[in-house]
Parts: C-alpha cells; sequence; structure tokens
C-alpha cells in the first residue's frame, strides 16, 4: 500500500460573515477579531491507494489551523456587540480604550461586597462612551493628574444597592500610588469615590451607583 496527496480548495460561504469588515460603535473602537471564529478549512485531503493507483481509503485532512482553536461565533459575536477583544470579553476586562493609546487595565474577578455583606457577585467592566473618556481627559487635567483607564461598571438587572465595595484587577497598580477614583453624573460632573484600598495590582473601590468611572493618577500632596 503507499499513498498519494490530492489537493482541494474548498469555498466556504459561511466563512464571508467572519472575513468582512466590522462596523465599530465609536469611531476607533476596537472590535473582536472575527478570524478567531472562521473555520477551520481543509487545505490538503491524503488517501491511500492501492498498487494500481485506486483509492482505497481516506487518510487524513490538512486543516488550514487547528480546529480546536476555533472561537464559538457566540463568543465572537458577543464580545463585538461590547465592542471588545476577545480576551476582554473572556476576562471581564477593558484593556484598551479609543482617544487613548495605553491604558491600565481593569477587570473585576467578582466577590462584590454589597452593603457590608459579602456575596458572589460580580460587577461588568464595559467600555465607555468615547465622549466620557474626553471628558476624564479634561476633568485629570483639571487635577493635574493622569487618566489611567476609563470604564463603564454594570450591575445585575434590577440589583439596588447602597454602596458596593468593588475589588478591581488593576495589573501595573503597585501599592501606595495615588490613584483616585471618580464617577460621571449627567451634569458632566466627576465626583469623588471612596478608594479603600490601593495595593499591588488592585484598586479597591465604593462604588453607590451603575455608571462611568475613571481611574486617575495624581501628584501626591
Amino acid at each position: 500500500m503507499k499513498k498519494v496527496r490530492r489537493l482541494f480548495v474548498l469555498v466556504l460561504a459561511c466563512s464571508m460573515l467572519f472575513s468582512m469588515t466590522a462596523m465599530a460603535k465609536e469611531v476607533g473602537a476596537p472590535v473582536a477579531d472575527y478570524e478567531l471564529a472562521k473555520p477551520a478549512e481543509i487545505t490538503e485531503s491524503w488517501f491511500w491507494v492501492d498498487a494500481y493507483g485506486n483509492i482505497v481509503g481516506h487518510a487524513f485532512d490538512v486543516y488550514s489551523k487547528d480546529p480546536a482553536t476555533v472561537m464559538p461565533s457566540e463568543i465572537v459575536n458577543a464580545a463585538i456587540d461590547e465592542d471588545k477583544m476577545i480576551g476582554e470579553y473572556m476576562n471581564n476586562a477593558v484593556t484598551g480604550i479609543w482617544a487613548m493609546e495605553e491604558v491600565v487595565p481593569v477587570a473585576q474577578g467578582g466577590g462584590v461586597i454589597v452593603d457590608g455583606n459579602a456575596t458572589d457577585l460580580t460587577f461588568s467592566v464595559l467600555k465607555p462612551e468615547l465622549s466620557r473618556v474626553y471628558s476624564a481627559k479634561d476633568f485629570a487635567a483639571s487635577l493635574n493628574g493622569t487618566v489611567l483607564n476609563v470604564v463603564k461598571v454594570g450591575v445585575p438587572t434590577n440589583f439596588s444597592f447602597d454602596v458596593a465595595n468593588v475589588n478591581f484587577y488593576t495589573p501595573g497598580i503597585v501599592a501606595g500610588q495615588n490613584v483616585k477614583v471618580y464617577q460621571y453624573d449627567d451634569n458632566d460632573t466627576w465626583t469623588e469615590c471612596n478608594v479603600t484600598e490601593v495595593r499591588e495590582d488592585h484598586v479597591v473601590v465604593d462604588v453607590t451607583s451603575a455608571g462611568v468611572i475613571a481611574f486617575i493618577e495624581v501628584t501626591a500632596e
């Protein structure tokens, strides 16, 4: 028995769904990587043949990528709905925003303390509107400070509370760093939140409602 290679070119109409350019909700917004959901295509097929060159069985296929690495389309679409890259969506994080070249990543992994009671709740970390980013940058400038990140905090539907103590994962932050957190209201005003702890890779904040918050580093007084 010997084997010969036969090359097949497959055209998959469904792959067009993931090769089209995505429309972002904001100019310059990062979008999820469609290629991660693109199906693995067969680029070559190998067959067993007999001594006369007749195909007697299928040997194996060669794929354009490992099929196990294909990201489910529902995850990709959910990430796109939130204007997030896949990693941001999977980790409930914001690692990049429009109008800023570099930010300190902000994520939330659960364990929110609500009105003094420990819970297993997780608050969502979402992208803010572009206008809020510009507003935060202007506000930080008035403090002689630097915007580290701006995120929108989301809470479970129909969930009410007075104060939630939220531990944000902020890799790169160090203990003693003078990080302040401010929340935006509809009057274009930023109100300071109570920061209960700044330690390595974490900023712990009291928030009183869902909404946009800005992490701002200011010069220590």
